[in-house]
């Protein structure tokens, strides 16, 4: 199953999620992703909670904070990405839309990409690069 037709089988309400992390790379072809990260609003969320999806405490970075998991999908409500922290409204002004998705934009990403800092991070940045390029 691709990044759409996993992200369509949420249904989740256009203008309530914005699609995160790498899930623009694999919709636009950079690289396949293994997960799928959702920044949602709070409404959605608490709907989420209520359909029983896994609360989970945030640990990668030392956050007070719960994410909810449901299989491969992981649904937020905001990205506490070091000195990169924008709104939910932020990310869905900048998002792009793609096959009926929404996705943070590529520049969002480099964004939070670049303020995790990590190698994993650090690969994708290598390969926004030669899309970039081409």
């Amino acid at each position: 199953m691709n990044i759409f037709e996993k992200v369509k089988s949420l249904n989740f309400p256009t203008g309530q999620y914005v699609v995160v992390g790498s899930g623009i790379l694999e919709a636009k072809g950079i690289r396949e992703t293994h997960d799928v990260d959702v920044v949602v609003t709070p409404e959605l969320f608490e709907k989420c909670k209520t359909e029983g999806w896994e609360q989970v405490p945030w640990t990668y970075e030392k956050i007070d904070q719960i994410y909810l998991k449901k299989g491969e999908f992981e649904v937020y409500l905001d990205v506490n990405c070091r000195d990169f922290n924008p709104t939910f409204s932020e990310l869905i002004q900048r998002a792009e839309t793609i096959d009926d998705i929404t996705f943070a934009s590529l520049q969002d990403t480099i964004n939070f990409k670049r303020a995790y800092n990590k190698p994993k991070h650090l690969a994708d940045l290598k390969l926004i690069e030669k899309y970039l390029q081409k």
